[in-house]
């Protein structure tokens, strides 16, 4: 079975400008917010031997409450200023939610309901938590967080030998999978395959490349070379993009014995 390994290059990483220095005060900038609602209740007819039904409709607020929803936003050079922080309150199938920005890597929402909560981080276009922070909030709780994004928008690769492992003697491909990874405005993390780069592939003592060194990624981001195993064991394979002067290591599963 073919071995997928995801590699971040850092050749064209995208800098990560998180504060640094003093904490600025927590800042609450509600962007949407729904509205606090009593519930309310409609009837509708129904045909069923003419017996009218009335039907309930909970609409779930946000507040007015008594706990805080608080903490900090940190990516991989620090905190992180500007971050969107969404926050919701679920109840059933049913969310009333908020967003706040950081400050200084500092969030916080006051005057929140009790209830399930489910929280999550990003700055676009670099930003993202993976997944999110879910808890349940007591009704007077003031919640502190750490939220923790990863950074998007340098040159992704994903790597697949075919067959993993690569055998002696026997021919191997290797795949590579060329993107750029962002963050959309909601926080979802996309990657756009990237077309015409130039690749070369250099393997050390061991390896044998049965295809030119150097390829162009097609257009969508992929580029495969064949290779051949000449002794077992692990042998390196690194990846230059464009005209980068400097490679990155390619992970390739050890050769084995057939």
């Amino acid at each position: 079975m073919p071995r997928t390994v995801a590699v971040l290059l850092a050749l064209v990483a995208a800098a990560c400008s998180g504060g640094s220095g003093d904490r600025a005060a927590p800042t609450t900038v509600p962007v949407t917010e729904a509205p606090t609602v009593a519930p309310t209740t409609s009837t509708t007819a129904t045909t069923v031997k003419g017996v009218p039904r009335t039907t309930t409709t909970v609409v779930v607020g946000l507040t007015p409450g008594e706990a805080t929803v608080s903490g900090t936003v940190n990516g991989p050079a620090g905190p992180v200023d500007g971050a969107t922080v969404k926050i919701e309150r679920l109840v059933g199938k049913e969310v009333a939610g908020t967003e706040v920005r950081s400050a200084g890597g500092a969030f916080s929402l006051s005057a929140v309901l009790g209830g399930a909560y489910r929280v999550r981080a990003w700055r676009a276009p670099d930003l993202a938590q993976n997944g999110s922070e879910a808890f349940f909030l007591s009704a007077k709780e003031v919640k502190r967080l750490e939220l923790t994004l990863v950074q998007y928008g340098a040159n992704g690769v994903v790597a697949t030998v075919d067959p993993d492992p690569p055998k002696v003697e026997q021919p191997a491909t290797l795949t590579l999978k060329l993107g750029v990874g962002q963050v959309d405005a909601q926080g979802r993390a996309t990657t756009t395959p990237k077309g015409g780069i130039t690749v070369t592939l250099a393997v050390g003592p061991g390896l044998v490349l049965e295809s030119p060194a150097q390829l162009v990624s097609d257009a969508n981001g992929s580029v495969a070379w064949r290779f051949r195993c000449t002794a077992p064991g692990t042998f390196p394979v690194t990846l230059t993009l464009g005209g980068a002067t400097e490679g990155t290591a390619v992970p390739v599963p050890p050769c084995v014995a057939p």
